[in-house]
C-alpha cells in the first residue's frame, strides 16, 4: 500500500495523508489522528528513501568508530556503552543510526565520502586514535555537522565531547603530593592523541605548581609498554615513590617491571591508572584509577550534534566530563628512607 492508495481509502488528497503522516501542524488535530490510525491498521510503512528525499533529510545519524588496535582493546568493544547510549537516545527521537567502524584513519576521504553519500544528516565520531585537522577538511567544506568524542584539535576549536584528562592527571599529582610521595613518574603514550597529551601535560603542571624537583619527576614514554625507558630511569635515580600510568594496562605492566627489582605497591610505591576497565585484576590488586562514563560522553554528543544540525549551536563547542578518582589500595605513604650514620 501507497500513500495514493492511503488517500483513496480515507477519501482526502494524497497531500493531506503525506502531512499528516509527517505531522505537520497544518493538518488539524483530528484529521491527524484518523489518517494515522486507519495506516497503522491497514499495515501502511512508510518509503524512508522517498520521504528522505522529499524532506532533505535522512532522518539517521552516522555513528563512527575509528582506530581499532590490540592496544586499546578494540575501539567498538571500548566505546560500547556510549554507542548504547547513543542509539537509544536517537531512537527516542526518531532517528536511525548507521555504525561504521573503521580500521585505519590515514584515508582523510573516508569522512567526507559518507557525508557526501547523503545516508545521513550527522556524524558522531569516536576515535582512540591520533586525529588530525586533516581528516575534517572535507566535511568543513560541505559544512557537514559532526562531533568528535574522546578527540579534540588544540587551539582549533571543533565541536567535541571529551574528558578532562589534563586535571585528572594533575589530580593524581596533588593526591600523591598530600600522601608525602616527592619522587614521581608519569608513563606517557603516543602524544599524537590529544587525551595521552593532555596528561602529560596535567603531569607536568603539577610538578611545576608543588615544585618537585623536575629533574626525578618525569614523563617517560611507555608506549606499547616499552620496558627500556622505565628501567633506564630506575639505574640512574632509583625507583620513583609513585607512578601514574596513563591506563591501567600499563599501570599493571609497570607492576610487573618493578616486581623484577623486588618492588611492590603500596609499600614501595604507590600505583595510580586510568579507566577503570580492568576489575577483573582486582584480586591481583586493587588499582587505584580514574572512572569516567562513556555512557555520559555519548548522551552529551547527541545532544551537542543535534543543536548543531538545528542551528542552535553557533559558536564550537567543546564538552568536558570529569573523571571520577577512584581511591584503592595500590597507593599508601611513601617508604620511608634509611639512613647510615
Amino acid at each position: 500500500m501507497n500513500q495514493k492508495e492511503l488517500a483513496e481509502i480515507l477519501g482526502v488528497s494524497q497531500a493531506t495523508v503525506s502531512l499528516a503522516l509527517a505531522g505537520d501542524a497544518r493538518v488539524n488535530a483530528a484529521t491527524k489522528r484518523k489518517i494515522c490510525a486507519v495506516a497503522r491498521k491497514l499495515g501502511y510503512v512508510p518509503n524512508a528513501s522517498a520521504r528522505a528525499l522529499v524532506r532533505k533529510r535522512t532522518e539517521t545519524i552516522g555513528v563512527v568508530v575509528l582506530g581499532l588496535s590490540k592496544d586499546n582493546m578494540r575501539s567498538e568493544l571500548f566505546f560500547s556503552d556510549a554507542i548504547l547510549t547513543i542509539g537509544l537516545e536517537l531512537g527516542n527521537l526518531g532517528y536511525n543510526i548507521l555504525l561504521k567502524v573503521e580500521e585505519l584513519i590515514g584515508k582523510e576521504e573516508f569522512l567526507t565520502d559518507l557525508a557526501r553519500e547523503k545516508r545521513v544528516d550527522g556524524l558522531i565520531i569516536l576515535t582512540l586514535a591520533p586525529f588530525y585537522r586533516e581528516f575534517l577538511a572535507g566535511l568543513e567544506e560541505m559544512d557537514f555537522p559532526f562531533v568528535l568524542v574522546n578527540r579534540h584539535l588544540g587551539e582549533y576549536p571543533v565541536n567535541c565531547v571529551v574528558l578532562d584528562d589534563y586535571g585528572a592527571t594533575y589530580q593524581a599529582v596533588e593526591y600523591l603530593y598530600g600522601l608525602g610521595h616527592r619522587q614521581l613518574v608519569y608513563l606517557a603514550g603516543d602524544d599524537q592523541c590529544s587525551a595521552l597529551a593532555d596528561r602529560a601535560y596535567g603531569f607536568r603542571a603539577a610538578v611545576r605548581d608543588y615544585a618537585l624537583a623536575e629533574s626525578v619527576n618525569r614523563v617517560i614514554s611507555f608506549t606499547d609498554g616499552n620496558r627500556e625507558n622505565l628501567v633506564t630511569y630506575l639505574n640512574q635515580y632509583g625507583p620513583p615513590t609513585g607512578v601514574i600510568a596513563y591506563n591501567d594496562v600499563r599501570a599493571l605492566e609497570a607492576k610487573q617491571i618493578l616486581a623484577e627489582f623486588k618492588l611492590s605497591p603500596p609499600v614501595d610505591y604507590s600505583l595510580i591508572g586510568f579507566d577503570n576497565r580492568f576489575t577483573i585484576f582486582s584480586e591481583e590488586i586493587s588499582l587505584t584509577t580514574f572512572d569516567y562514563s562513556l555512557a555520559e560522553m555519548g548522551q552529551k554528543a547527541v545532544r551537542l550534534l543535534l543543536d548543531v544540525m538545528k542551528g542552535k549551536a553557533v559558536e564550537r563547542e567543546k564538552i568536558m566530563v570529569t573523571p571520577c578518582f577512584l581511591e584503592r589500595r595500590s597507593c599508601g605513604p611513601p617508604p620511608l628512607k634509611v639512613t647510615s650514620n
